[in-house]
Parts: structure tokens; C-alpha cells; sequence
């Protein structure tokens, strides 16, 4: 049975299935095809109520025909209902991405239209522009959210963003960790500089490079030998800001060997000199800061760095390459993985396997066994007195 109404007003129909379906017309497209909207509810009552409400909210212009939506005006709203639940810097990013390189292949289209070959062709084109695959996977996961958001408001039936594959890519600059010799070289060149204890503290902990331009020494509590990460600073639009870590797992608290407690003891009794013989100074409360006591700019340290390693014979050296140091000459000290991964914050033990674990050619030539070795009899295996009962069914264990 349907209940039909006026034209326009749409009706309810009765699913074999025993629940009702609604539908309203929403208008007609340029080929003069209805543009429907419809729903599913367990009683008639409430697909009713379901249609009647669709209804008044289409006459209000708060139900948009499907067909006219476009993909700017889409993406524009999604990123502003998502603002709340980004972190300032990601937000930054994402309008970026979006107005710089996204909506001026896509925006025009409708998103009812959009098909996976448009998408793909449009990675194609930033590809052929040159950009890196790291902006390509950034312009993927945006248009994927916005477009998931867009199939919960049953605005299109699939994702098709999902499906559009990146295209190949020649491998970039890989991130590099550094052998034992470079990084005593390193740090040798980096002494020659006022912020050689930086450096030292930094391959010491593997905190990120906003961690550490963020840390005050109310975060240190030395007599116990404790550092707890509690702030972080990104830089947005060239402005750098003071803010929470990157994630929840990034607020941590680290313990810190007694090496590097002496170095910030000591660090910290030059800072005081420095302070008093200097003739502008502003007390910040930070453990690393400039000549006049101020919060360091992240991207200064990027540049100097870079500039370090070049100096050193080292090649090309980033930042963040002294946590890819730490986490790798930890793993091949033997370190849990576990253990490594939450030193650094990460939320998976796969990031850190997969993104920070790089193995050296001595770990290399340590496994290196011969087919003798692979032969031999493996050692006896120790069994736990609490194992299961064999297949017998006999308890085997000794009284």
C-alpha cells in the first residue's frame, strides 16, 4: 500500500521486507530526470514523520538538490564542521591543500558526477606538475574524508576516492638514521655552535623538534631524572604556536639516563650565566631558547641543522633524521619495540617498525650465518610447567 500526496510532496511505500520507504522530489535535473530523496523507517508513523521533516526542510533550502552540489562547496562545508576536531596546524594544511590544489581541479564538478578516472586524473596532473607524493597522499586523505561525509548524508551512494589509486612514484630522499661515527661526527660539529647541547639532547631522547623547542624546565624534574612532555610547537602559515603535542600518546613522561641529566645540570648553570651577562635577556622558562632567552623558531633549527651535517661531510641531514637516529640505534641496542614506540610517543608500534626502524649494515653482517650455522640443531626449547596436558592425555610433568 502507498500513501501518496501532492505533487512534489512525495509518498510511503511499503517494502516487502515489511518496513516503509519515503520519497520526496527534490526537482529535476538539466535532462529533465527527477531528483528524489528517500529514507527507510521500521513503522509508517515514522516515515511519515521522516518525509513530512525532509520536506519542510527542502522548502527551506536546508536539503540542497544533489546535483547542484559541487565539490568546492561540499569540501568547503565539511572542512568547516571538521575545524573543532583538527589541531591548528592540520587545520592550516587542509585549507591549503584544498583551496591550492584540490578545488581548482575537482571544485567545479558535482559530486553526484565525480567518478574515480576524475580523481585520478587529477593526481595525474599535480604528479605532472611535480609535486611529491606526500602532497598527492595529503590532497587523497582530504577528499576521501570529505567525500565518506558525503555518503553518510546519502548525498552520493560511494567514495570514490576509495578507489582512485595515487599514481607511481619514483622513491624520494628516504629519512636516514645515523651510523654511530656520524652521529659522534655530527655532534662534534654541532658543539662548535652555541646550541651543541641541543643537538646532544636531542639524539639522547628522540623527542620531535616542536617537543623540544616547547620543553621548560618546570617539565624536568632532574632530581629523579624525569622529562614529561607536555607541549609542543608547530609552525602554521610561518607563525609559530604553542600548543598540546600531536597526539594523545605524544604527552608522555620519559625517564632520562643519568648522562643526560648532567648534560641539562650543566646546561642549565650556563644558561644562568648567560642569562646574567647578558644585556637584554626575557625569561621564557625554556630549556633551549636564542641569545636573548627566547622561545626557539622550530625552523631555524631545520636550517642549521642541514647546514651542520653539509659542513661535516655528512650529506644531506634533516631535523627530524636525529629521532630516526635515536629510534634505530636503540632497536639495534635491543630495545623492545614496545618500549622504543612509546619513548617516542607514537600511538602504534607499527609507525615506529615501519617509518623509524632502519637496520645498519652491521646488524646486517652480525645476522650473517652460514648454511652450517642454519643447519645445526637448534637448542633445546624450556617448556613451562604450566603447559597444556599432550594428546594422551597424560600428565607428563614431574611431581
Amino acid at each position: 500500500m502507498t500513501g501518496r500526496n501532492s505533487n512534489g510532496a512525495g509518498c510511503v511505500k511499503q517494502l516487502p521486507s515489511g518496513s516503509y520507504r519515503w520519497q520526496i522530489t527534490l526537482g529535476f535535473d538539466e535532462r529533465g530526470k527527477q531528483l528524489l530523496k528517500s529514507g527507510t523507517e521500521k513503522t509508517r508513523q515514522l516515515a511519515e514523520r521522516a518525509r513530512v521533516q525532509a520536506l519542510a526542510d527542502h522548502q527551506r533550502g536546508l536539503l540542497p538538490v544533489p546535483s547542484q552540489i559541487r565539490v568546492s562547496d561540499w569540501m568547503e562545508k565539511w572542512l568547516a564542521l571538521k575545524k573543532p576536531s583538527l589541531a591548528a596546524k592540520t587545520y592550516a594544511n587542509y585549507e591549503y591543500v584544498l583551496r591550492k590544489h584540490l578545488l581548482p581541479l575537482l571544485g567545479s564538478r558535482k559530486v553526484q558526477e565525480l567518478k574515480p578516472s576524475d580523481v585520478r586524473s587529477a593526481y595525474v596532473q599535480l604528479a605532472d606538475r611535480g609535486f611529491s607524493k606526500s602532497l598527492l597522499h595529503q590532497v587523497r586523505v582530504i577528499l576521501r574524508q570529505g567525500l565518506q561525509e558525503a555518503m553518510v548524508d546519502e548525498i552520493v551512494g560511494r567514495n570514490v576516492a576509495e578507489v582512485a589509486r595515487l599514481p607511481g612514484f619514483r622513491k624520494g630522499r628516504p629519512a636516514r638514521a645515523l651510523t654511530t661515527d656520524e652521529t659522534t661526527t655530527f655532534l662534534k660539529a654541532a658543539y662548535g655552535t652555541r646550541l651543541g647541547v641541543l643537538f646532544e639532547f636531542m639524539v639522547s631522547t628522540g623527542l620531535r623538534r616542536g617537543e623540544g623547542c616547547a620543553l621548560r624546565w618546570e617539565h624536568l624534574d632532574l632530581q629523579s631524572g624525569m622529562l614529561f612532555v607536555r607541549d609542543n610547537v608547530t609552525v602554521v602559515n610561518g607563525k609559530a604556536t604553542l600548543g598540546t603535542p600531536k597526539t594523545e600518546s605524544a604527552v608522555r613522561d620519559l625517564h632520562l639516563p643519568p648522562e643526560t641529566v648532567v648534560l641539562l645540570r650543566e646546561h642549565r648553570a650556563a644558561q644562568l650565566l648567560e642569562r646574567a651577562g647578558a644585556e637584554v635577556w626575557e625569561e621564557t622558562g625554556h630549556v633551549f631558547t636564542n641569545a636573548r632567552g627566547q622561545r626557539l623558531y622550530p625552523d631555524s633549527l631545520t636550517k642549521l641543522a642541514r647546514n651542520l651535517a653539509t659542513g661535516a661531510g655528512l650529506g644531506h641531514v634533516r631535523f627530524h633524521d636525529l629521532r630516526h637516529t635515536y629510534a634505530s640505534l636503540m632497536l639495534a641496542r635491543g630495545v623492545p619495540m614496545e618500549v622504543v614506540s612509546e619513548k617516542l610517543g607514537h600511538s602504534r608500534t607499527s609507525t615506529t617498525a615501519d617509518i623509524y626502524r632502519h637496520v645498519y649494515v652491521e646488524e646486517h653482517q652480525q645476522h650473517t650465518l652460514s648454511l652450517s650455522e642454519l643447519l645445526a640443531p637448534r637448542p633445546l626449547k624450556l617448556r613451562s610447567a604450566t603447559m597444556a596436558v599432550p594428546q594422551d592425555g597424560q600428565d607428563h610433568r614431574v611431581a
